[in-house]
């Protein structure tokens, strides 16, 4: 938004709140703002003049998760360039340092903290930028030479909810930042024909785009058969479960007002209509959207001995791997998921809101998953459930939107990446 009508939006402020008695108030927090928003300014300037005087290193890959940490398709890319012992330097950008957002402790592997002079200096010098979201924090974003090729691998592929212009109304500054991101992006790689339809009336009308599936959803498949194991025996092992116990995740996605009282599952009734439905003994599994986790402490009500909280845990595909159904709204991790051929359902109590607020790309109901908007019909879709006609579905789903994800993604990945470094 241009510097004046940002001035002239915030001065109309300024007499109701004159009116209100809250004058000098409005002032202050008027005054912070614009001097944050000088401050970020004078930093794009810097890193305007840092890029100019570094170099490239031109086996130098660096990898940004839009939640900053060691997780999404950055990560299984990542973990085939370490497979294969290739001649690259690695940095990821982290909030955690102490954990290292999760990357592995490797010679070649490094962490630098989102946003610091480390952080800019690794961008403005890596040959090849990763992402999966915005190019860095939307905040604070960096120039991108010529020699430098940026790649998008997004965090969504068969995803229902939109997030073109038109649709995003939660700030101006997200879109913004994605506009910036669209013009500096070299290649998008997708794993559908419906994903590529969503670039391209998104924000990368010109972009290549590259076919090669997406490096995150190999877990799905044989490729990451004992990898799984693993997982699931940690997990395990971390929360004293019983061996046999089976695992439905609960992940929501969030909503532009942070309104917590959709998600009103009930765990209790739900775990047992699994157990009646599927057999064996279940437990519940929470996580929240990152764009939730500030609120999560003082407006989660979903507790039970039955619920097990695993929104801290940074990456969910690893949880997707090995549980045994999956529950979500309109997030599309579910559209992950359904690789693995497990149950899956929907339960979305507003409907109507949230399409008038984000919109969709289809129906909920064109998707292979029985929808509720009511506990009481949740617990009816558990108990109802056909697993037939579920996998009838997921196969015409899969095919309709040409998804390619085979289990080889990361390595026709890691293939294209050693080719442009030579």
């Amino acid at each position: 938004m241009p510097v004046v009508e940002i001035v002239k939006r915030k001065a109309k402020r300024m007499y109701p709140a004159a009116v209100e008695g809250r004058f000098f108030k409005r002032l202050g927090v008027a005054w912070k703002q614009t001097k944050t928003w000088v401050d970020r300014r004078i930093g794009y300037e810097n890193r305007k003049i840092l890029s100019e005087n570094t170099p490239v290193i031109y086996n130098q890959i660096m990898f940004i998760t839009f939640n900053h940490s060691y997780s999404c398709n950055p990560k299984y890319i990542c973990e085939e360039l370490i497979r294969r012992n290739a001649d690259v330097e690695i940095y990821w950008g982290v909030t955690n340092m102490n954990t290292r957002g999760g990357v592995p402790d490797l010679p070649n592997v490094h962490v630098v903290k989102m946003n610091s002079y480390e952080y800019f200096e690794a961008a403005c010098s890596s040959r090849v930028i990763i992402i999966n979201s915005l190019l860095g924090d939307k905040f604070y974003p960096f120039p991108v030479k010529k020699e430098q090729r940026v790649f998008e691998t997004w965090h969504g592929s068969l995803g229902i909810k939109r997030f073109d212009l038109a649709h995003y109304n939660t700030n101006l500054s997200w879109p913004e930042a994605a506009k910036r991101t669209g013009k500096l992006t070299n290649y998008c790689i997708s794993n559908s024909k419906f994903e590529e339809d969503v670039f391209r009336e998104t924000f990368w009308p010109q972009t290549k785009i590259m076919r090669l599936g997406h490096a995150r959803n190999d877990i799905f498949f044989d490729t990451y058969k004992s990898r799984r194991a693993q997982w699931k025996k940690d997990f395990f092992d971390a929360h004293d479960l019983k061996e046999g116990t089976k695992l439905a995740l609960y992940a929501p996605t969030f909503r532009d007002t942070h309104n917590f009282e959709v998600y009103d599952l009930n765990a209790e009734k739900v775990v047992k209509a699994l157990e009646d439905r599927f057999g064996g003994e279940w437990k519940l599994l929470l996580r929240y959207h990152d764009n939730d986790k500030k609120n999560e402490k003082t407006q989660n009500k979903l507790k039970s001995e039955s619920v097990i909280d695993v929104t801290d845990l940074p990456d969910i595909q690893e949880l997707l791997s090995f549980v045994d159904c999956g529950i979500t709204d309109y997030s599309s991790w579910i559209y992950d998921f359904i690789l693995g051929r497990k149950p899956g359902f929907i339960y979305a109590r507003d409907v109507e809101v949230y399409n008038n607020e984000r919109g969709f790309y289809f129906k909920l109901e064109e998707s292979p998953f029985p929808v509720a908007s009511s506990n009481e019909q949740m617990l009816e879709n558990i108990a109802k459930f056909d697993e037939d006609l579920y996998q009838q579905k997921v196969t015409d789903f899969l095919n309709e939107k040409g998804c390619m994800d085979d289990g080889y993604a990361s390595r026709r990945i890691a293939d294209r990446l050693m080719k442009l470094l030579g």
